[in-house]
Formats: structure tokens, sequence, C-alpha cells
């Protein structure tokens, strides 16, 4: 058979052998397990960053959790000596006073949680549960009656908060001046 323009079954074999040959050009299979592979690592990388910046945040959460808890509860002692008088530590880690009521109040450490009891009553606790005080110590500058010093209570703590398998040991200072000062007049 002569190839002839004329003849359609010339054509249709002559198209069809260049049909082919496009149809035949695409990826390889190396060229396939190469992008796979990239795209794999890439994903792995980005899926790391991902989960190190939730692990981050929630560790975050759980500081300012136990910040806010302990912010409120030292707050709260503050507020009590700031017009307490007759202020006495027998322990290191508990301070008796009189508070404007002329009503005892006492914060001590119990269990790793400050507790607070006023007028002889239970002790109740101040701080959550989620945070443990591991240490809690008051020291009073200034304390003997009429020296004509103000007096200072400094509170030290060490608090733990756990987040998920790992704790946060954080450490806290701060220091208290009552308002009243005690005189040699009585």
């Amino acid at each position: 058979m002569k190839n002839n323009i004329n003849n359609p079954l010339s054509l249709k074999l002559q198209g069809t052998s260049k049909t082919k040959n496009k149809i035949m050009r695409g990826f390889t299979m190396p060229e396939v397990l190469i992008s796979i592979g990239l795209f794999t690592i890439i994903m792995a990388v980005t899926s790391a960053a991902f989960l190190t910046g939730l692990r981050s945040q929630r560790q975050t959460i759980a500081i300012l959790n136990a910040n806010d808890n302990l912010a409120y509860a030292l707050e709260m002692m503050a507020r009590d000596m700031r017009m307490g008088t007759n202020f006495f530590s027998p322990l290191e880690d508990q301070l008796s006073f009189l508070n404007y009521r002329d009503e005892a109040v006492v914060y001590r450490l119990n269990n790793k949680t400050v507790e607070r009891s006023v007028g002889g009553g239970e002790f109740e606790p101040v701080t959550a549960q989620s945070i443990r005080i591991e240490n809690m110590i008051f020291i009073l500058d200034g304390e003997k009656r009429y020296d004509n010093e103000q007096i200072q209570i400094t509170i030290r703590l060490k608090i733990a908060s756990k987040f998920s398998s790992q704790e946060i040991i954080s450490n806290l200072q701060t220091t208290i001046s009552p308002r009243n000062l005690e005189t040699n007049v009585i």
C-alpha cells in the first residue's frame, strides 16, 4: 500500500504513531518517588513544628493559670496584711496577726497548699489544687513592738504546676508593709 494523502487508512496510521508518542510522555517512576519523598519530608517537618507550637502554647497557658491563681492568693494575703497588726511567725511557713476587725488571721503551708484561718475558724485553701507550693517562707523585719520601725513581711514561694508529664517550677518573692506604724504611744 502506497502512502497516499487521499487514502484514509494511511492518514489514520500516521496520526496514531504521533498520538501514541504524545500519550506516552509523562513522569518516570524515579521522578514520582522523589516527589512523594519530598512531600513526605515537608509534611513531617511542618507537622513537627505545629506540634511544638501547640505544646508550647499549652505550657504557656498552664504557667499563666498558675500565675493568675497565685497572684490572686498573694493579693488576698497582702490585703489582709496591709491592714493587720501584731505580726508573729511561730514557724517559717506560718504567719499570724490581727486583722482590722481584731480577728486572729493565720496563713500557713499545709500539704503543698496555702491555707487561711480567720478568728480561729477552720483552715480553708487559698491556692488551687493544680498549684503545688513546694516551699513558703515568711520573713519579718521590724516586728519588735514599739521599735519605731515599719514592719516588712517578705513572702518567698517556690511553686510547681504540672503540665502533662512536665513540671514547671517558679520562685516568687514579694514584700508587704502594713499601713499602720506601731508607735510608743499607748
